[in-house]
């Protein structure tokens, strides 16, 4: 873990310390993603599309999972709590 100190200047800028650029592989000029979560800042390079950059994440989640029939019972559970006779026939 890298732990380094920035300072606030009167602009409301940072200057990120030289290791934490190294660290992050950034140079001048890259755009960082900055979030703010549970009173933190998390600083990321900023992707340059975030459906590249999610691609793939939790892909081991479903493997065991018959995505069809898990679609099919989440939706008839929808229709439960709506009405119990609501579920149209076509539905398996």
């Amino acid at each position: 873990m890298l732990t380094a100190t920035a300072r606030l200047n009167h602009k409301n800028q940072i200057t990120l310390p030289r290791k934490v650029c190294h660290a992050l592989g950034v140079k001048s000029g890259d755009e960082l993603l900055l979030i703010f979560r549970d009173g933190e800042i998390h600083l990321r390079l900023h992707p340059v599309s975030f459906a590249q950059a999610l691609r793939g994440l939790h892909k081991n989640m479903w493997a065991d999972t018959d995505i069809e029939q898990w679609l099919i019972d989440e939706r008839r559970s929808w229709m439960k709590r709506r009405n119990a006779d609501s579920l149209p026939p076509h539905v398996p």
